[in-house]
């Protein structure tokens, strides 16, 4: 084999991803504990100790590679009021699936809103749907640090601020 072409995941990785029909991995990584986290046209299949996460590309709030520590982190977008999941692995050669991880993200957003709430605190709000087009708009919410989301103040801002995200949509 060519130093210059990527191993592919074998095929008892791929039979264990559970991939719809018609779902066509891209990219892939091998991490140091030698579990393998695939990308498809669709989600991001993550290996793990209990079988692993698959995030449709529209669950991801971010992605951050560090090539200094070869870590990759992945966000997942959190519900209202709810701590983002974070998961790292640690792989020496990401591949192609950093790349990959940056485009599908990228193309899940739908649009993106912000709204300060008072001095520089706001909201931002972002509506994200599956690249492949199907499934309904996910909302996700970054508040700025000290802003509680009980408070009614950004609960008011919050609401109007998906109120026009939302009319800005169907006019699309």
């Amino acid at each position: 084999m060519s130093r210059w072409r990527r191993r592919r995941p074998p095929p008892e990785v791929l039979t264990s991803l559970d991939l719809s029909t018609g779902e066509r991995p891209l990219a892939w990584a091998v991490d140091r504990e030698g579990q393998w986290h695939v990308g498809t046209d669709r989600a991001l299949h993550l290996a793990g100790p209990s079988g692993g996460r698959t995030l449709g590309w529209e669950q991801i709030e971010r992605a951050e590679w560090q090539s200094e520590t070869s870590r990759l982190a992945v966000v997942e977008a959190a519900d209202w009021g709810e701590v983002e999941r974070r998961h790292e692995i640690y792989v020496d050669d990401p591949g192609q699936l950093v790349d990959l991880l940056r485009e599908r993200v990228t193309k899940s957003v739908v649009t993106t809103a912000y709204a300060r709430v008072r001095s520089r605190a706001g909201i931002s709000l972002v509506a994200r749907r599956s690249p492949v087009g199907d499934g309904p708009v996910l909302w996700s919410y970054v508040l700025s640090e000290g802003l509680d989301p009980n408070d009614p103040e950004v609960l008011e801002v919050t609401h109007r601020l998906r109120q026009e995200a939302a009319a800005e949509l169907a006019n699309l």
